[in-house]
């Protein structure tokens, strides 16, 4: 409401389009509420805004399939949309489009924490871009303290969404939790957080380069194989750094925050001849590194799992069915197909 209210005093109103994304999570009557608060103000300051609304459900199906949390599924499906009507309205008037969020200083901080909790390499702990690509965040320098302050002095109502309060997303955990220890303990925090993130930042572009620059993957079936002999022969971190860039060229970003780095770390010590990653495979075969995306259908319906003997097993009271999957003996036992069971 903030970003859009300061949209409305300093740009015409004719090249401000809003859209808001009813992503169907939250009880009908607060989420529509959400939508009608939005396009109320929209309609008395001569702004034209639509509203997409996601199916109930599909976020969760989707989060599901892919393995990853509500709070990225739902992304997926925003981003989606916004990416959707800029080429839509930038074909219509022919004019380049950014595509406006509001993230504030406080959540590239409460980012930062979530992502080295989760132990990211130096691109997930870099600062949160200012701009990247179509995306503009002219948000990013204020706190959340000083948009409230702005909002009350101007009059300008807002809505809380309810699951902000839900500490079962990690997200909310952190900020009602550890941020206030952190405030009270080390006051001076956010300084150094940011001093980090803005290192990480160089560290994450050297390691890019290099990577780019040492690593060629080339384009085959639908992934990508590049050299084994000079994979291993550069550093470590270039090699993970590598595996990374050719995974995000591979997905829409949301299947590669699900990936951890200790699994692709272990291939690229050369521990392991292959790495199951969810959405893709890591592997060394014929003097090659091949990356490739695995069967939709598995991954989707299914699991896999490290485990020595193959048989019938009850997890959760859920049949099982392990049987051998082929390939060469892991280091520490077998990699197997797991497929539920008819009941």
């Amino acid at each position: 409401m903030a970003m859009l209210a300061v949209l409305c005093a300093v740009v015409p109103k004719d090249r401000i389009f809003c859209l808001h994304i009813e992503h169907g999570l939250r009880p009908a009557p607060e989420s529509r509420g959400d939508a009608e608060h939005v396009c109320s103000f929209c309609e008395k300051n001569g702004i034209d805004c639509r509203v997409e609304s996601v199916a109930p459900g599909k976020i969760e199906s989707f989060a599901r399939r892919k393995g990853t949390g509500i709070e990225a599924a739902a992304r997926h499906f925003r981003r989606r949309l916004l990416f959707r009507h800029a080429a839509r309205l930038e074909k219509e008037s022919g004019s380049k489009i950014r595509v406006l969020i509001a993230h504030t200083k406080d959540d590239a901080l409460e980012l930062s924490l979530m992502r080295v909790l989760r132990g990211a390499g130096p691109a997930g702990l870099a600062s949160m871009p200012v701009s990247r690509g179509r995306i503009l965040r002219p948000m990013l320098n204020v706190s959340r303290t000083d948009i409230v302050q702005y909002l009350t002095e101007k009059n300008i109502p807002w809505r809380e969404d309810s699951t902000n309060t839900d500490e079962k997303f990690l997200r909310n955990r952190v900020r009602r939790r550890l941020v206030p220890l952190l405030n009270e303990f080390f006051p001076n925090w956010k300084n150094g957080l940011s001093a980090l993130a803005s290192t990480q930042s160089l560290v994450a572009e050297y390691f890019s380069k290099n990577a780019q620059k040492n690593i060629t993957w080339e384009s085959t079936a639908g992934g990508f194989v590049t050299d084994e002999e000079n994979f291993f022969s550069v550093g470590k971190i270039i090699r993970e750094e590598a595996v990374f860039s050719a995974i995000d060229k591979l997905s829409t970003g949301e299947s590669a925050r699900s990936i951890k780095r200790s699994v692709i770390r272990r291939f690229c010590s050369g521990s392991s001849n292959a790495a199951d990653l969810g959405p893709f495979t890591l592997k060394r075969e014929g003097g090659k590194v091949v990356l490739s995306p695995n069967n939709m259908e598995f991954y989707e319906k299914g699991f896999s799992l490290l485990i020595k003997e193959p048989g019938l097993y009850n997890l959760n009271n859920i049949g099982i069915e392990v049987r051998r999957a082929g390939g060469d003996p892991a280091e520490n036992g077998f990699v197997f197909l797991i497929t539920e069971k008819e009941p």
